[in-house]
């Protein structure tokens, strides 16, 4: 910052902001999103899950059954690392693997009983860390959020059909981002 010291403190003490650019925009959201995964992380450690666990275990509750592709795609992961975790999570009861009666190469993943009750105890802490987080904004702005989000994920992913079911978390349309 000119004219500022080199930790910042002249521009938070005069309260003038920099310009916000494009990149440090996206700087800030990635940061925004690696702490917030840092700390629920933490959270879901004490229930023994992993972020990634979370991800699918919240995946497949909402999808009730899904491809690997799917998942991946939802968890925006990729698939040897998926792999690894489901692997685990096979292991440990919580997931399933079955395949496809019609299409015996097709394996779906699906909840056990086991799963979905620890999807129903996390999904509390998860609430309650999400709304103590989110809580410092109000509905509004909350809700003016939705459309500014849609509208550079379509330019991000260059598929509005991709973006609006990403949007609702609902089942792909579109099979190649399933991969």
């Amino acid at each position: 910052m000119a004219g500022g010291d080199s930790d910042g403190s002249a521009g938070e003490a005069s309260g003038a902001l920099e310009p916000l650019t494009a990149g440090h925009l996206f700087f800030l959201l990635h940061h925004l999103v690696r702490q917030r995964e840092t700390a629920l992380g933490r959270e879901l450690a004490r229930m023994g899950l992993t972020l990634s666990q979370w991800q699918v275990l919240a995946t497949l509750h909402r999808l009730d059954k899904a491809t690997m592709g799917e998942v991946a795609a939802f968890c925006a992961t990729d698939r040897t690392t998926l792999t690894r975790t489901v692997d685990r999570m096979v292991e440990d009861g919580l997931v399933q693997r079955d395949r496809d009666p019609v299409d015996r190469r097709q394996v779906h993943l699906i909840l056990t009983g086991k799963g979905q009750g620890m999807f129903q105890r996390a999904m509390l802490d998860v609430t309650r860390f999400n709304d103590r987080i989110a809580g410092v904004l109000d509905p509004e702005q909350v809700e003016r959020l939705q459309p500014m989000i849609r509208q550079v994920l379509v330019h991000v992913l260059e598929d509005r059909a991709w973006v609006d079911d990403l949007m609702a978390f609902r089942r792909l349309k579109a099979p190649e981002h399933a991969a």
